[in-house]
Order: C-alpha cells, then sequence, then structure tokens
C-alpha cells in the first residue's frame, strides 16, 4: 500500500514532577474568536493534516485523531503559514499522544518544503501545536527538526514528546526587527530527548532557540544525541520548573548572535530547575555556559534562581565568556553528588573582568567540592548534602525536611531580578526553600 506523504503550504513519557500551581497569564493564541473545527483521521472529514491545513483559517482547530493501532501519521511537512491556528491531537483511551513520523521525507528547507516535522513561517503568529510525538525528522544540512519557529511570534508548544530527530526544536528571529520576531515563544509540558547528528556532532541539540524571547516551562530534556540539551541564541530567554539533565555537552549553553545578544537586557532566567550532568560524561562537563562562542558580545545577566544543581566534575558550574556578561546565583542547591572531587569550580571567569564585578550571589547551599564556595553573597555554610529521596532514579524531593535548607530564602521580588523576566508568573507560590521548587516537598 502506499505511504501518503502529508505535505502542506500556505493555503515524554512525561515529567514526573505536578506543577499545576503554576499558571501562565501571557496570551497563548493571538487570535481569540472561535473558529472552525476540521477533523483529521480514520472516518473524519479529512484524512492527511495536510489536506486539512490547506483548508484552515486563522482561528480554526485541526484535531487530529489517532490512527489505528496507534500507528503514526507518516512523513507529516507542514509549513504553516495562517495566523491563530492549533493542531491538536485526540488521544487515544490509552492516553498514548498521536505520532507524526518523518523517517523517509527529506527536510531540506526548499520551499515550499519545510525544515521540520511542523514549521512555524513569520505569518504563523499566534499558534498552537498540543500533543503529538514527533520524531524522524532528518536532511542533509543535519537540522531538521521536529518543530521550527521560523521568525513567528506567540507560537505555543505544549504536550508534546519530541526524539531522534536532528534537531528536537529549532527557532530564529530578531530583536531588531520591527515589530521583533520569535518573540513570546513558549513551550510547555514537553519532553524532549536523543535528538542530534552522529554525522555533524556538536553542532544539532535537543533545542536550538533564537529570536526575541522564548519560555522553557515544565519540561523533561534529557540525554542530546551530540549536542547540548538547551542551546539558545535569542535575546532573552526563560527556563523555569524543569528538569533537565544527562547531555552528551553542556546541559545549557546561552550565547551570542549578532544584533539579537549585543543589546542590554540580554538576559536569562533560570528558575526552580533540577540540572544534572551525566556522571559517565566525556565531551564537555561545564553545566552551564553563558557568553560568547561565535565572536559576538552577550550583554546580560545570568540570573540563577532556586536552582538544584548537580555535577560530579571540576568543569565550572559556570562558564563565562563574553565581555559584558554577569552572573546572579540566588537560593541554589549545588552539589557535588558524592564524588568527593576538591575545589569544584563554581564560577570560571574568562571575560577579563574582575570577578567582584561579575558574580552576586545571597542565601546559597553548596555541599561536598563546591565547599569553599559557602561564603558566597552570604551564602549558608556548607556541609553535607541533604537527604534526597532517590537521586539514582532523578528523585531529587527532600527526603526529610532540612533546617539548612527549608523556611528561610527570600523572595523573588527581593532579588533584584527584572520585572520582565518575573512577568507572567501568575499566583505561583513563593518558594520559601533553597533548592528546586516544587522538588523540596
Amino acid at each position: 500500500m502506499a505511504v501518503k506523504i502529508e505535505f502542506a503550504s500556505k493555503g515524554p513519557k512525561r515529567a514526573s514532577k505536578s506543577l499545576a500551581v503554576f499558571v501562565f497569564f501571557g496570551v497563548i493564541c493571538s487570535g481569540l474568536v472561535s473558529g472552525a473545527e476540521l477533523s483529521v483521521g480514520p472516518g473524519q472529514t479529512f484524512q492527511t493534516i495536510g489536506e486539512a491545513l490547506t483548508k484552515a483559517r486563522s482561528g480554526d482547530t485541526i484535531l487530529v485523531h489517532p490512527l489505528p493501532q496507534d500507528q503514526p501519521y507518516e512523513k507529516v511537512a507542514l509549513l504553516i503559514r495562517q495566523p491563530n491556528l492549533t493542531i491538536r491531537a485526540v488521544q487515544d483511551t490509552s492516553g498514548r499522544r498521536v505520532s507524526l513520523r518523518g523517517t523517509g521525507f527529506d527536510y531540506s528547507g526548499n520551499d515550499p518544503v519545510p525544515r521540520a516535522i511542523v514549521q512555524f513561517d513569520p505569518a504563523a503568529h499566534g499558534c498552537t501545536l498540543d500533543g503529538f510525538e514527533l520524531s524522524g525528522a532528518h536532511n542533509g544540512s543535519f537540522n531538521g527538526a521536529g518543530v521550527r519557529i521560523n521568525q513567528a511570534n506567540d507560537i505555543l508548544v505544549t504536550h508534546c514528546e519530541i526524539y531522534d530527530n536532528d534537531m528536537g526544536i529549532m527557532s530564529n528571529g530578531s530583536v531588531l526587527a520591527s515589530p521583533p520576531s520569535g518573540d513570546h515563544q513558549r513551550i510547555e509540558h514537553c519532553l524532549i530527548h536523543h535528538n542530534g547528528a552522529v554525522a555533524d556532532p556538536g553542532y544539532n541539540h535537543n533545542l536550538y532557540l533564537g529570536g526575541t524571547s522564548v519560555t522553557l516551562f515544565d519540561c523533561e530534556v534529557h540525554s542530546s544525541t551530540t549536542g547540548h540539551n538547551v542551546k539558545s541564541r535569542a535575546h532573552i530567554t526563560r527556563v523555569i520548573d524543569c528538569y533537565i539533565h544527562d547531555a552528551a555537552a553542556r546541559e545549557l549553553d546561552l550565547v551570542d548572535e549578532a544584533g539579537n545578544t549585543e543589546r542590554p537586557g540580554s538576559d536569562v532566567l533560570l528558575l526552580g530547575n533540577v540540572i544534572v550532568k551525566a556522571k559517565n560524561n566525556t565531551e564537555n562537563r561545564t553545566v552551564i555556559h553563558f557568553g560568547q562562542d561565535v565572536g559576538h558580545d552577550r550583554n546580560g545577566t545570568l540570573y540563577l534562581v532556586h536552582n538544584t544543581i548537580v555535577t560530579p566534575f571540576i568543569s565550572p558550574v559556570v562558564d563565562l565568556s563574553a565581555p559584558h556578561v554577569r552572573v546572579r546565583l540566588i537560593d541554589n542547591l549545588i552539589w557535588d553528588d558524592g564524588s568527593g572531587q576538591q575545589k569544584q569550580v563554581l564560577v570560571k571567569n574568562r571575560t577579563g573582568s574582575q570577578a567582584d564585578v561579575l558574580v552576586a550571589g545571597q542565601d546559597n547551599f553548596f555541599c561536598g567540592g563546591f565547599g569553599q564556595q559557602g561564603t558566597l553573597g552570604g551564602s549558608v555554610p556548607w556541609g553535607e548534602p541533604p537527604s534526597f529521596v532517590a537521586p539514582e532514579r532523578g528523585d531529587y524531593h527532600l527526603g526529610k525536611p532540612d533546617s539548612r535548607l527549608c523556611g528561610w530564602a527570600g523572595s523573588l521580588h527581593a532579588a533584584q531580578i527584572p520585572p520582565e523576566l518575573l512577568a507572567d508568573l501568575g499566583d505561583r507560590p513563593n518558594n520559601p526553600d533553597i533548592g528546586a521548587f516544587p522538588f523540596n516537598r
């Protein structure tokens, strides 16, 4: 039987933690007028998503029903140029995501062929992709992606699992555009893992992000095949309440791009995350790189707030490498995973500036080989690690209350974090503890 190629031009295992208390009030889809529903699948109006997309108009919702025996929709290639569309999977009774598989298709990027299973072009502002499994996107440039956000604004990718592509999610845009492009990208409740290309190692990642602003919330990102778990050249990047672990290289590579990061305020907020280096990492043992890799500046501050960071290596937790970067560490728990290393490096300074200008902090807890950092900015005395429930299984909840960590951390609004980085946090309660929230309790 012939395989249908779903093509259209214009016209995780879930992370285990529950974060229901966190509500974003940002606009998910800028078109608020209810549109038509176009149903795809066996016995529905349309047999392929591509057919439905050619009929869809702004405000419409494309509902994708599962195929028999949860078979994937094969060779899906959706180039979206209509605004305010929602493409939503209809889960079967087992709760499985609807699978979109790109194996065997060349995501060349030669118009009208996209570089991703689902690609949002500039006119596709305000769109939502909800509830899919996306895998198998490859091309000759080794950047075939599960999802690509190409200069579009207000894109939401939610409840998706994205794996075994050259890139998991790739995005681009410019803060200098009028209006700015690649703005208000939101990636929420997703599982993103095992993306990369062995034939082009180090240049493809689980997430490779750019544009004006992007928020990653309540996601698990792990096991990049050859590169980083999260690489971002966006003007503003926020990573909130995520579990990021076991990258082939760095867990987060937050670097430069002409224009986007040379402007003041090119900041990054890492809030409430559990970030863990794999013990068997051999490629790049730095946890977070903030700075330069293509010769431009990064003029901003990295705010590390209420994170639990675990690394057994001497390599730095934070590597600063651009002329105008700074870091603030507030209410973090940083542990050596029992490795017994001595004099582990918290911040490596490659900027040429004095360290006391670049690094500030308060109320952090260091244990293991990070003991010598215990006086940073009034941080608590270091000591033995807290009792985690099951770190060997990635469970960094506290096994029992710990008076060294619980009940006395400061409020976010007292920590001198720019208001724009704290926007859209809704009624997320203040975390009174040191370390990641809600992992402590």
